[in-house]
């Protein structure tokens, strides 16, 4: 995939998930208290339907519900069974992972799932301009009988179960029938999971409605007679529909999520799921020569009160980090966030040993289109500016204008909209300091880096969880970034709905097909 297609999709991912919210309709009450339907609502419209086309984040929506994913994860984070129940490594180095199908599952059309059928939906999926395809293509499957299969990568990785979950989708197996007319998939649903989408009921661009799909493997785990996902983009009005009873769900923001404080028939969850702050995209110093010298990237780490800038752009919900990491999220180091207290005098003292007392100006693109980024960096820009670092900032009105200024590698540092993470470490920090990441536009490398990088990749369970937060100190304490924040994800809902919360280690809520109501 090119990185041009790359960079849309993910990136367009990555800042829907905070910019979504729900849209109207209504749930339909048991008679005991209970909702037999529920409704949600998104800011958009999904861009597809099929698996490997489809943004992830809040439009995993559109898709959960007709998809059963091979793996899933428990309310610890941990692998759980999906339409596989065993699953592991095979043999050492962490090359080989297998899985087997549980007995009896069918596709929604009735025809069994075979470890063929898996293999051919994955080969699929490498194939497609979803943002997770990337992450495939290196990857060979194989079918080692007739319920078991083999997934091998050239490389070391530690997390391969992970791509076969909800939040990567290649585990969303497709039916042969789909995969024989693939430009059905954009509009219509040929997976195995609890429910099928509805054409008849639904309107494309408005609402998509979801029913119980009758060959689906645990029909105890059908909680609702329909799910429906409207598309509402104005927050006030999704917030007025939830106040009514219009609709179960939404993603707040700061702004409209304290208007339901003290409200008895609605809750409130939030969770820490991406930082924020600066990529310091030329390190090899192209385009700023300075940024090649860790002592400049550090001065600017030194530079800036995460704090203040923090409150004063996120209330209540963010937090401010020193790391591309959040706490509570694999490869999180208590050690990496000590390494830059808020200390001007240091910054301006590294700057001049670097040769740069009198500062540098820094050219940085960023999308004026997100309100919350924008007000960010700003904020950044006007505390450097007193230790002399100069921002020269350039607004993208929207996110194709944004890639495309990125792309013209012009721009030393960027502020991705509304930031990254959520992710196992070895996923987390590939696009943005890997040689080859999607974020790393001028191709940098360092040894660094590559050797932490490498140390993960073959770490066994007992040994993964140091190595994550070894990359991420490595990344820190070589200020590879500028991260300023941790930004909470927020979430609405009707308190009739049971189980909505944030999977232990994810940054997203759990699955409308796994919430129940009574």
């Amino acid at each position: 995939m090119k990185r041009r297609t790359v960079l849309h999709a993910s990136i367009g991912t990555v800042a829907t998930l905070a910019l979504a919210a729900c849209g109207g309709g209504s749930g339909t009450s048991d008679g005991g208290g209970g909702l037999t339907t529920v409704t949600l609502g998104m800011s958009s419209a999904p861009n597809s339907l099929d698996p490997a086309q489809v943004a992830t984040g809040p439009f995993l929506n559109y898709v959960d519900p007709a998809y059963a994913t091979l793996l899933t994860r428990d309310a610890d984070g941990a692998l759980a069974a999906g339409l596989a129940d065993r699953w592991g490594y095979v043999g050492k180095g962490n090359t080989a992972f297998q899985v087997r199908l549980r007995k009896g599952v069918k596709f929604a059309d009735g025809t069994p799932i075979t470890a063929a059928d898996v293999v051919n939906s994955f080969k699929y999926f490498q194939k497609g301009s979803g943002p997770n395809a990337s992450y495939f293509r290196p990857l060979a499957f194989s079918a080692k009988d007739g319920s078991t299969v083999v997934i091998k990568s050239p490389t070391p990785n530690p997390d391969m179960g992970a791509l076969v979950t909800p939040q990567f989708l290649g585990g969303a197996i497709i039916s042969p029938a789909g995969l024989k007319a693939p430009k059905k998939l954009a509009s219509a649903t040929f997976g195995a999971g609890p429910y099928v989408y509805s054409a008849k009921e639904s309107v494309s661009g408005d609402h998509y409605v979801y029913v119980p799909n009758k060959n689906y493997y645990d029909k105890s785990a059908v909680h609702f007679k329909k799910i429906t996902v409207r598309v509402m983009p104005n927050v006030n009005s999704q917030m007025q529909a939830l106040k009514s009873g219009q609709i179960d769900f939404m993603f707040g923001t700061p702004d409209v999520a304290p208007t339901i404080t003290g409200n008895a028939s609605l809750a409130t969850v939030k969770k820490l799921t991406t930082w924020a702050g600066l990529f310091l995209l030329d390190r090899d110093g192209t385009v700023v020569k300075g940024l090649a010298d860790v002592r400049v990237r550090q001065a600017l780490n030194y530079a800036i009160d995460r704090d203040a800038i923090t409150k004063a752009v996120y209330g209540d919900y963010g937090t401010a980090v020193s790391q591309p990491a959040m706490p509570g999220y694999d490869g999180y180091s208590p050690a990496a966030e000590k390494m830059y207290t808020y200390d001007p005098a240091k910054a301006k003292s590294l700057l001049a040993k670097a040769g740069y007392a009198k500062g540098l100006t820094i050219p940085v693109n960023y999308g004026s289109f997100d309100p919350t980024t924008a007000k960010l960096v700003q904020a950044v820009q006007g505390q450097l500016a007193k230790v002399g670092v100069t921002l020269k900032l350039t607004a993208a009105t929207n996110f194709g204008a944004w890639v495309n200024d990125l792309l013209t590698k012009k721009f030393a540092a960027t502020a991705l909209s509304p930031g990254q993470g959520g992710d196992q470490n070895f996923y987390a920090q590939q696009g943005g300091f890997t040689k080859t990441g999607i974020m790393n536009v001028f191709g940098v490398q360092d040894p660094d880096v590559d050797a932490a990088y490498a140390r993960l990749a073959t770490a066994d369970a007992s040994s993964s969880g140091a190595a994550a937060k070894d990359l991420t100190e490595v990344i820190t304490r070589k200020a590879l970034a500028l991260p300023v924040s941790g930004a909470d994800l927020i979430v609405m809902y009707n308190k009739k709905l049971h189980g909505v919360k944030f999977t232990e280690g994810s940054a997203l809520p759990t699955s409308v097909t796994t919430w129940t109501s009574g």
